[in-house]
C-alpha cells in the first residue's frame, strides 16, 4: 500500500507523519478476508494508493483492471491478503496507469475482491454471483473516500476493463452515490457503454476535449480485430481528438505512447499511431510495427489491444486530464462569482 502524492517526477512521497499509522494498521489489522464480510476501508492496507498528502484541487478515484489471472482453482474472487497479487497489482498495473492522472489529481485507488479472469468466460447468470463482492467493495470504498478524504473537491472517475464494468454497474444501479456536480469526467475505457447505459446514468458521451461531467470510453482493436469487452451498441470516444466521429486522426495527433513492458520498463514512442472509430464502435488502429508488436501481450487475440487502451494514447490522456480539470475550475469560478453578484 502506498501513501500519495505520486508526483510528476515519478517519485512517491511517503508521508512520514503517517508512517506510524500505517504500521499500526498493517500489524494489527490485516486486510479483509475473502468471503461475505465487508472490506474495511478504514484500514490503509485495503488501499493501493491512499492520498493523505493532497497537493491538487482535484482527485481521481481509480478502479483497476483485472490482475487476478488463472488458474482460479475455484477461488473466483481475489483474496485481499494475497501479498503477491497485491504487489503485482500495485507495481505492474496501478502505478503505471495512474501516471496519466498524477500531474493533475490526488490519487485514491482501493483494493477490491476482483473477479478472476476466468469469470469473463462464464455465462452472464453465473458471472453475476462473482460480481457481488467487487461491487460491494467499490461501493463501500467510494462512499468512504467521499465522506472521509474528498473534502468537497471535484473528482475524476477512472478505470479500465473490469474496473470500468464495476463503475458502470454502480452508476446504473446507484447513481445517487456519485455527486454529479463534483464530477470532472469519467475515463472508463476497456468496456462497452451503450446509449441506453448513458441515458440511465444521466451522463453524456464526451465529444470535445474540454467538456466536463462526461463519459469517455473506448476499446482498442486492429483492423478486423475484436475484443471480448467490445459488444453490440458500443459507444466510443477517440482519445486523439476527444470526439465521437468516425474520421481517422493521423499519427501527428498522437502525442505519444508509454507502453508498459514491466513495472520499471516502458516504451516511449512519440506519434505512435493513428486511430478511428469503426462501424462496431471499436477504436481501430493500424497494426503496430514489428519491432513494437513483438513487445506486446496480445493473449486476448490478434488485433485485440485491450491491455493498451491507456498506453497507446498516454500523453493525449494526460494532457486532456489537465484540460478538463482547468475547465471545471473556470466554470465553477464563474458560478461562484455569479452567486456573489447582488
Amino acid at each position: 500500500m502506498m501513501f500519495c502524492n505520486v508526483t510528476a517526477s515519478g517519485k512517491n512521497k511517503h508521508a512520514l507523519s503517517f508512517l506510524a499509522l500505517l504500521l499500526f494498521f498493517f500489524f494489527l489489522s490485516p486486510p479483509s478476508l475473502r468471503g461475505e464480510e465487508s472490506t474495511d476501508y478504514t484500514n490503509p492496507a485495503n488501499w493501493s494508493i491512499l492520498c493523505n498528502d493532497t497537493v491538487h484541487d482535484t482527485d481521481v478515484f481509480f478502479v483497476h483492471p483485472t490482475t487476478y489471472g488463472g488458474p482460479a482453482k475455484g477461488n473466483y474472487n481475489a483474496d485481499l491478503r494475497d501479498k503477491e497479487l497485491n504487489e503485482k497489482t500495485d507495481t505492474g498495473t496501478i502505478i503505471p496507469l495512474i501516471r496519466v492522472f498524477e500531474e493533475s489529481c490526488n490519487v485514491f485507488a482501493p483494493r477490491y475482491r476482483q473477479m478472476n479472469i476466468e469469470v469473463l468466460g462464464f455465462s452472464e447468470e453465473k458471472r453475476r454471483q462473482y460480481l457481488e463482492l467487487p461491487l460491494k467493495d467499490i461501493q463501500q470504498a467510494f462512499t468512504y473516500y467521499l465522506k472521509n478524504f474528498n473534502e468537497g473537491r471535484p473528482f475524476i472517475l477512472a478505470s479500465h476493463s473490469q474496473g470500468s464494468n464495476i463503475l458502470q454497474i454502480l452508476l446504473l444501479s446507484r447513481p445517487e452515490l456519485f455527486p454529479k456536480e463534483q464530477l470532472v469526467a469519467a475515463y472508463m475505457p476497456g468496456w462497452t457503454f451503450t446509449e441506453e447505459d448513458l441515458r440511465k446514468m444521466g451522463l453524456p458521451l464526451g465529444n470535445t476535449p474540454e467538456e466536463i461531467g462526461v463519459v469517455l470510453t473506448w476499446n482498442t482493436v486492429g483492423a478486423g480485430g475484436s475484443s471480448p469487452t467490445l459488444s453490440k451498441g458500443a459507444l466510443c470516444v477517440n482519445p486523439l481528438s476527444w470526439t465521437a466521429d468516425s474520421r481517422e486522426y493521423p499519427t501527428s495527433t498522437n502525442k505519444g505512447a508509454r507502453i508498459i513492458l514491466s513495472p520499471e520498463n516502458f516504451l516511449e514512442i512519440p506519434h505512435f499511431t493513428s486511430a478511428r472509430i469503426n462501424s462496431l464502435g471499436g477504436l481501430e488502429i493500424p497494426t503496430p510495427e514489428p519491432e513494437v508488436l513483438g513487445h506486446l501481450n496480445i493473449s486476448m487475440g490478434n488485433g485485440c489491444y485491450h491491455r493498451y487502451d491507456y498506453d497507446f494514447f498516454f500523453y493525449n490522456i494526460r494532457d486532456n486530464v489537465a484540460i478538463r480539470c482547468e475547465t471545471y475550475r473556470m466554470v465553477h469560478k464563474k458560478d461562484k462569482e455569479t452567486e456573489k453578484t447582488p
